[in-house]
């Protein structure tokens, strides 16, 4: 399993630096310093490992964001943890958004399955706060994707083109605009 997860880190750095169509499954190889024999051992083509690598990174995302906030009950409490989580993955994990962006064009289902696969439980969390009266009755889909929206944008625009630090005073002025919106008080 060692060697696997090497393989799907150096494709992490290759995909990410040279994009799916220049990227070669010998660079892979080579960064993870393994044999062409041993990529063939765990992954047929490069469409599987960058398959895997995509949906893991998806994966291991929503494991940290569980296990980051399964103490937390208030939801706005939740919502704050879980955009510090994803912003601390996405300054770990910078090639993140090159990597889903680029699944558009390698294999728009697996575009897709990224998406949706981690809305559902976003949408199943929000639609449980609003049955026990934690947040306004909205459309759960419609919220879970406008969030997802929200962090996307503030991850691309704070990490990844500035380098900026994410502090509590970020985190409480976006949980601020989720609770209070744009509406004149």
């Amino acid at each position: 399993m060692k060697t696997k997860q090497k393989l799907l880190e150096a494709a992490e750095i290759i995909f990410g630096e040279k994009g799916f169509f220049q990227a070669g499954i010998v660079d892979i190889t080579q960064q993870a310093e393994v044999s062409m024999g041993t990529f063939y051992t765990y992954f047929k083509t490069k469409e599987d490992i960058f398959r895997e690598l995509v949906m893991s990174m998806q994966q291991n995302l929503r494991k940290e964001i569980r296990i980051g906030t399964k103490n937390i009950v208030d939801r706005i409490e939740l919502e704050r943890e879980g955009f510090r989580i994803f912003l601390q993955y996405l300054e770990k994990h910078k090639y993140l958004y090159r990597l889903f962006r680029q699944a558009e064009f390698v294999d728009a289902q697996l575009h897709r399955d990224y998406f949706e696969t981690f809305s559902r439980g976003y949408i199943s969390g929000l639609k449980n706060s609003m049955e026990k009266g934690e947040i306004k009755e909205f459309n759960p889909e419609l919220i879970a994707y406008s969030m997802m929206g929200i962090a996307e944008y503030i991850g691309m625009k704070w990490i990844i083109w500035e380098q900026r630090e994410i502090t509590d005073e970020l985190i409480d002025e976006l949980v601020s605009f989720i609770k209070n919106g744009i509406d004149y008080p």
